[in-house]
C-alpha cells in the first residue's frame, strides 16, 4: 500500500504530531509513505494562466514542483492532507497547491484511479473548532474523485506540541488509532461511491455535448479514457 502525505506547514507541531500518530497505527512493514512539506516542496502561487486547462499540466509555470506531488497522489492508495487551523481554514500553502491541482477535478481531466482511493484530512486548533478546515480540504479531494474522505479535527488547548497536556496527548493518540483503523479498513476494500458515480455521469454528459468543444484538451481526455463510451474509471 502506498500513502502520500501533504503537510500544509513546515513546522512539526500539533497537526504534524496528529499525522505522525495516525501513520504509526496505519503503516505496515510493506507500506510506502511519501511526504511533502509545504511551502518547501510546493510551487509558487498559481497565477491563473489557465495553461493546465488549455494546453496541459506540463505547461504550468510550477510544473516542476507540482507534477512530482500529483504523480505521488495518483500512485497512492491513501492521500492525507494536513494543515493547522488558520483563521478557520487550511493554510495558504496547501490552498495554493490545491489551486494547481484544479485540472484534475472531475469537471476537467480526473485521474481514473482516484475514484477508488481513500482520503484523510487532519487539522488541529488551539481553541476554535477545526471542523471547517478538515471539511474544506476534504472537498478538494472529493472533487478530484476520491469517494471517501475521513476527517480528523482536534482541539489541542495548546499553542504548540510542547505545551499540550498529558490528557490531551492521550486523547490525540486514541483518536489517531480510531481514524487509522477506519482508513485502513476502507483502503483494503476500495470502491467508488454513489455520489462519485453521479458526479461522473453529470460531467460525462457535459463532456459528450457539443458545448464541450470550448476546451478540446478536457474533451479529448474523456474520449481517450473511453469514458464517453462504455468504460468506467472504477472498473
Amino acid at each position: 500500500m502506498k500513502i502520500t502525505v501533504i503537510h500544509g506547514q513546515s513546522h512539526k507541531g500539533v497537526t504534524y504530531t496528529m499525522t505522525k500518530n495516525v501513520l504509526d497505527f496505519l503503516v505496515g512493514k510493506e507500506d510506502e509513505v511519501y511526504e511533502f512539506f509545504l511551502p518547501k516542496d510546493g510551487p509558487e502561487f498559481c497565477i491563473g494562466c489557465n495553461m493546465c486547462f488549455l494546453k496541459g499540466e506540463e505547461f504550468c509555470p510550477g510544473a516542476e514542483k507540482v507534477q512530482p506531488i500529483i504523480k505521488s497522489v495518483e500512485e497512492s492508495d491513501i492521500i492525507i492532507l494536513d494543515s493547522p487551523n488558520y483563521v478557520m481554514e487550511m493554510s495558504g500553502n496547501i490552498k495554493n497547491l490545491m489551486d494547481h491541482f484544479a485540472y484534475r477535478w472531475i469537471t476537467h481531466r480526473p485521474y481514473g484511479k482516484m475514484f477508488t482511493k481513500v482520503g484523510l484530512t487532519i487539522s488541529s486548533s488551539a481553541g476554535a473548532p477545526a471542523n471547517n478546515t478538515v471539511k474544506s480540504m476534504a472537498k478538494q479531494l472529493k472533487w478530484m474523485g476520491i469517494p471517501k474522505v475521513y476527517k480528523f479535527p482536534f482541539i489541542s488547548n495548546a499553542l504548540n506540541i510542547s505545551t499540550i497536556s498529558s490528557k490531551k496527548e492521550a486523547e490525540l493518540k486514541q483518536k489517531s488509532e480510531k481514524i487509522a483503523l477506519k482508513v485502513k479498513k476502507r483502503a483494503n476494500k476500495p470502491k467508488a461511491s454513489l455520489k462519485g458515480k453521479i458526479m461522473f455521469y453529470i460531467f460525462r454528459k457535459m463532456q459528450a455535448s457539443p458545448s464541450a468543444s470550448w476546451n478540446p484538451k478536457d474533451r479529448d481526455w474523456w474520449i481517450e479514457q473511453g469514458w464517453i463510451k462504455n468504460v468506467r474509471p472504477w472498473k
